[in-house]
């Protein structure tokens, strides 16, 4: 059989980044009405000059993760939306924001032999170069300059969070900070 892995990513930052990547790269920097539907739904705020200025940013991004968290609160049939988009993941009863959500079946098991952390992927490439004859004489500066795919541009994850708000990721995302060790500042 083919091995199988997942890579997984700090809660928080993926907050972050998937915010930056909405407003960003997602068509959601239209105005109103003229952007996909997607961008109304998750009442992502209209993309605007506030985008270069980081104070209003981060003004922003704490505002849309209190107004998201407000339509679509934990429980909610589409809380998935909270932090990711569904791909068909939807009709699976125990899909939700949570990465862990889309490794597991209907029972809670681990579907894939290997899960890495964004984060340690540079420390766990020897690993992947060893269970995957494609990668043996690719280095990770290499994979990494071929696999960079939708960057978002933004500061760090923590300068974006206030005690509240990196509350209600932790609400969501309670499953992937216990399963998966992280805190707001882990960075590995």
């Amino acid at each position: 059989s083919a091995y199988s892995f997942a890579l997984v990513r700090n809660p928080w930052a993926r907050q972050v980044s998937l915010f930056h990547f909405l407003l960003q790269e997602a068509g959601c920097r239209l105005p109103k009405g003229s952007r996909a539907p997607d961008c109304d739904t998750r009442v992502l705020p209209i993309a605007g000059d506030w985008l270069s200025d980081p104070a209003k940013v981060r003004d922003e991004f704490r505002k849309w993760i209190r107004d998201i968290r407000a339509v679509f609160p934990p429980g909610h049939p589409k809380q998935y939306l909270f932090g990711s988009r569904s791909h068909g993941n939807d009709r699976d009863a125990w899909f939700n924001a949570s990465q862990i959500s889309w490794l597991v079946d209907a029972r809670g098991k681990v579907l894939v032999e290997d899960i890495f952390k964004l984060e340690e992927l540079e420390d766990k490439w020897p690993t992947l170069q060893r269970k995957i004859c494609g990668l043996s004489t690719v280095s990770y500066a290499q994979a990494m300059a071929l696999a960079r795919r939708n960057p978002s541009s933004h500061k760090s994850h923590e300068f974006y969070y206030d005690e509240p708000t990196s509350r209600i990721v932790e609400e969501y995302m309670e499953a992937d900070i216990r399963y998966f060790g992280y805190t707001l500042e882990s960075t590995k």
